[in-house]
């Protein structure tokens, strides 16, 4: 049967064509296309584990080609993290279904996998889980079994391998926290849809996507919009906010998500609400404005109250940041050799230093030598050898 991953799974791992593949088929040729990601609960009451499902969607010679692997989540994520060809969109893509199997479940603050956690994070620095425990002095069957998700990390645990691998022990014991992108936003143009039309700063409800919510901001409450608007300084950025009912003042001059309610429709039981992106102003006689927060758009003014909401923005982010460089790993196994030769060449730079400072000393030693009994001519030989 053939692997199109970089290695063979383990035998725990079942793995299977859904559609026959011809003879012809080669890894180099096959195009990856994407991953999905299914999990379900798994393993016996006392002894309850989560399972998943990984289909990777395959383009050859036109044709579309599927493989499935299957078995425990640790175990999958394990060899899918050290194989998979787009490591870091299999990344993404099963941090995102991980997220919504917990929303599903209603599960707040998911404890994380710690094994794939730990996986994660050793794979990124570029160790090997061997190396990894005989540097730390651990015993690797120990190891083995935390990441195969047999042991959970204990609190001291994680704090100890997050010493060793320069995180937060959060980002080993807890699962990253994620929010939807419920909207778009563009800042200069109309967008005529058809039916619908949205105007500069109008946020535009769209398919939904997950985006990682920093843990500094993170409430049950929080939601996030993208701004699509090529040229402007805020292009790409995702704009953060908590949903609420205030139309507070207190947000004056701060870049805000507001809603607007059309009375008129709203009688005929028609739900025709506008949410807004841009900077709250309070004008002469207390009249509410919402403000391009883009100086070089063509259309400054947007839109006036009242609002049935006004929710300030608690953070911009660029979710391109966040992304890896396709070397990133590559580079995070070079970066021991780099910092040993780092290290070499301070510890050559102490020692140059170091002979300085000695031969200086011995160079005091014998001046003050020879001014004491008046011989300068020895001191004179002595600089000559």
């Amino acid at each position: 049967m053939i692997n199109t991953e970089e290695g063979t799974p383990p035998k725990s791992i079942s793995l299977r064509w859904l559609k026959k593949i011809p003879k012809e088929f080669t890894k180099k040729e096959a195009y990856l296309k994407d991953y999905v990601v299914a999990f379900k609960a798994g393993g016996t009451l006392l002894s309850p584990r989560l399972n998943a499902d990984v289909y990777i969607n395959y383009i050859f010679r036109e044709q579309s080609y599927k493989q499935q692997l299957s078995g425990s989540a640790g175990i999958l994520y394990n060899f899918m993290i050290a194989n998979a060809r787009k490591r870091e969109m299999f990344s993404i893509t099963w941090n995102q279904a991980r997220g919504a199997y917990h929303r599903k479940n209603n599960t707040l603050f998911p404890q994380a996998a710690s094994g794939e956690k730990l996986s994660k994070k050793l794979t990124e620095d570029g160790l090997q889980p061997r190396k990894f425990a005989a540097k730390i002095k651990k015993d690797y069957t120990q190891m083995f079994r935390e990441l195969r998700g047999d042991r959970p990390l204990s609190l001291k645990q994680a704090i100890d391998y997050s010493k060793e691998l320069d995180c937060d022990p959060v980002d080993i014991l807890f699962e990253e926290l994620s929010c939807k992108i419920w909207g778009t936003v563009d800042l200069y143009n109309v967008r005529d849809l058809g039916n619908e039309k949205y105007f500069p700063c109008e946020i535009n409800p769209a398919a939904e996507k997950s985006t990682i919510v920093p843990r500094n901001i993170y409430r049950p409450n929080i939601m996030a919009i993208n701004v699509n608007s090529p040229g402007s300084w805020l292009h790409a950025q995702t704009a953060f906010y908590y949903k609420t009912n205030s139309d507070s003042a207190d947000h004056n001059g701060k870049l805000v998500i507001a809603q607007t309610k059309n009375e008129g429709f709203a009688d005929l039981g028609l739900d025709m609400d506008k949410y807004w992106f841009g900077i709250y102003n309070i004008a002469k006689g207390g009249k509410q404005e919402i403000i391009n927060p883009d100086r070089n758009a063509e259309k400054q003014f947007i839109c006036s109250g009242p609002f049935e909401f006004v929710a300030p923005v608690v953070s911009l982010t660029n979710p391109e940041a966040l992304k890896r460089d396709y070397n990133y790993y590559a580079l995070n196994k070079e970066a021991h050799k780099i910092l040993q030769v780092q290290e070499m060449a301070e510890t050559i730079a102490q020692e140059q230093k170091r002979f300085q400072q000695q031969m200086s000393n011995e160079m005091s030693k014998i001046y003050n030598e020879a001014r004491e009994t008046k011989d300068v001519k020895k001191f004179e030989k002595s600089i000559m050898q």
